[in-house]
């Protein structure tokens, strides 16, 4: 059944992420394109540009807020926390309200990605039919990983970089029992993809003609832009919820906030300059027709991602005038000297911006993915990096398009910590299997140098700050299935915060197999935690035993588990605390109750039970 729900949400992952495309692209037909068109040649219009995405944001907050508010933000850590706390299950209405939401965020020129909208889409397939079909938990949560591999697969023609994205990712686990639903998902969406979508049989990048030839010289340059991708991951990281923060601090009330926010959005696309400095006679043409142009700052920004893979340096002309679908930015001339001054002078600003865009996008309650600023990044910073060391040391190094492909990998491995994934995704979309050893070398110093400043990709940090950071693990993926509502006890002893010593004692030794005791107050709430060294050290005192109670010597700075809270993460929760017993709570707020006791020992038990029927 598993194997054929999985050729289902591959299929229907492929269509989704093709109508997602058509989606964008209608809305921004009929909202940014005109303005732009008509702004070619009356300035005035360029007025009219901002409050398109300040309307478009305002509109996706109200729109999230309202029906589904797990489809706000950029999608992917919310299917990560599904999978790995709630057994894969996402809610049936999540993947029309992403779809549409995300639609109309970056169609209006949020400066978002598609990426992390088509990921939560598909897993949202993947889980509703798992639960359809009454599958078991671990069956669920390798559907949802099929439907995160198809949406990737569709949108980069990529299927063997969305497996995995879906099993580095997602599941953290390269189980091979996973791995051929995941597999059947992301070819069947690829399939998909290759009929009705708009690339058809090339990759999301085409033509692309620079290679590197190995020449020991470029070696160096490699590693010092890896080195700068990782810098640049996590400044990326850092601003997108330090915007975020200010935003909710200084614009409490979240209509407001979308407007502010929208409108910084719409007048950075509309100031910054609107054409590369070099374009070919083609090219221009183009942009003076107003035909497909939107501002770099607008939307996915794969414009300007295909311009700079295409930098060339030299005094001839290209003889591969390569395009993407969408636009005609990167036919362009191979650059002289003054030509590479202009080019990095209008690339530089946009390592900065592109990020800060996004970040507003976003903390204005916007909806849509960072994987493509990412890539957006990385091509910027990489194209930079190559016209300085073109300019710096011309004839010992590759052209600036080699360093703009190389940017991409190393950025995204930077963010995403999915070093493999990375370097899969960028040889899959450029088709350029010659570049793959710098990408490899830059990536993985790109993703150590992001891992050793923050250890938190740009993904679990957002369920670290909601406090909700999930294990990731290989070897002990079999108790992600296991909640702790299956293994902890439901019948415990407690003792009240007013009773004395006493009292603890009576109970403690009536209860010898529980060791820790948990301390509650009048109307049933849990305050603290009675461990055996707490009360071993109170006996040992002279204090008389009438004058002690519960609330003197219980820890009160306790972790509480939930009764949907997987081993897995129990075992880490166990980890952080020096105790041997975790009380399990359920309600919220002032309905907060105990209702159960997890023992270290019994986790262990357990574990014990799985790896021998494993065997």
């Amino acid at each position: 059944m598993t194997i054929i729900l999985a050729c289902v949400i591959g299929v229907l992952g492929g269509y989704g992420a093709v109508l997602f495309t058509y989606l964008i692209d209608f809305v921004t037909e009929w909202t940014v394109v005109p303005i732009c068109r008509a702004g070619v040649r009356y300035w005035i219009w360029w007025g009219l540009l901002p409050l398109v995405p300040a309307t478009g944001l305002l509109f996706v907050s109200w729109f999230t807020r309202r029906f589904a508010p797990e489809a706000q933000g950029h999608g992917v850590p919310e299917v990560i926390h599904a999978v790995a706390r709630h057994d894969g299950v996402i809610r049936p209405r999540v993947s029309l309200v992403k779809i549409l939401a995300s639609g109309i965020c970056i169609g209006t020129g949020g400066s978002v990605g598609r990426e992390g909208p088509i990921v939560q889409i598909g897993s949202s397939l993947g889980s509703v039919a798992g639960q359809w079909f009454g599958l078991s938990p671990r069956n669920i949560k390798v559907l949802v990983a099929a439907g995160a591999a198809a949406g990737i697969s569709a949108t980069f023609n990529a299927p063997i970089a969305g497996v995995m994205f879906a099993s580095e990712i997602i599941l953290g686990s390269f189980a091979i029992e996973t791995l051929t639903p995941i597999v059947i998902a992301s070819v069947l969406a690829d399939v998909v993809q290759l009929q009705a979508g708009d690339y058809g049989a090339n990759p999301a990048f085409p033509q692309l003609y620079h290679v590197f030839k190995g020449a020991w010289t470029e070696i160096p340059s490699f590693f010092l832009l890896g080195l700068a991708c990782g810098l640049a991951a996590v400044m990326f990281t850092k601003m997108l919820y330090g915007v975020e923060d200010l935003a909710d601090r200084w614009l409490p009330r979240w209509w407001l906030r979308a407007l502010v926010l929208g409108t910084i959005v719409g007048i950075g696309g509309v100031l910054y300059p609107m054409v590369t400095p070099v374009l070919s006679p083609a090219a221009q043409r183009e942009y003076e027709d107003g035909t497909s142009f939107v501002p770099p700052l607008f939307g996915v920004g794969y414009g300007v991602v295909a311009h700079s893979l295409h930098l060339e340096s030299g005094t001839k002309p290209s003889s591969i005038e390569g395009r993407t679908p969408g636009n005609g930015w990167d036919r362009v001339v191979s650059l002289d000297a003054d030509q590479m001054w202009d080019e990095l002078w209008w690339l530089l600003p946009l390592i900065l911006l592109k990020p800060l865009m996004t970040s507003l996008t976003l903390g204005g309650g916007g909806s849509g993915g960072i994987f493509a600023p990412s890539l957006f990044l990385g091509a910027a910073l990489g194209g930079s990096f190559g016209l300085i060391l073109n300019l710096l040391v011309p004839g010992i190094c590759a052209h600036p398009g080699v360093y703009a492909i190389v940017g991409m990998g190393a950025v995204v491995a930077g963010t995403t910590h999915g070093t493999l994934s990375a370097i899969l995704i960028v040889y899959e979309m450029t088709g350029t299997y010659h570049i793959i050893l710098p990408i490899m070398i830059a990536a993985g110093l790109s993703g150590i140098v992001a891992r050793f400043i923050d250890p938190d990709s740009i993904y679990l940090k957002k369920l670290r700050r909601r406090n909700e950071m999930v294990a990731r693990g290989h070897e002990m993926h079999r108790l992600e299935h296991i909640m702790v509502r299956d293994v902890m006890i439901r019948h415990f002893p407690t003792v009240r915060h007013t009773d004395d010593l006493a009292e603890i004692v009576r109970v403690a030794r009536a209860n010898s197999h529980i060791e820790s005791l948990p301390v509650i107050d009048d109307e049933g709430k849990l305050t603290g935690i009675i461990r055996p060294g707490d009360l071993q050290r109170v006996l040992d005192t002279d204090v008389a035993p009438h004058l002690v109670n519960a609330g003197d010597i219980a820890m009160t700075a306790l972790i509480a588990l939930r009764t949907n809270t997987n081993l897995l993460e129990a075992v880490r929760d166990f980890g952080l605390s020096d105790i041997e017993s975790l009380p399990v709570e359920t309600g919220r707020g002032d309905s907060r109750r105990v209702v159960g006791l997890l023992l270290r020992s019994d986790v262990m038990r357990r574990y014990r039970q799985e790896m021998l029927r494993r065997r």
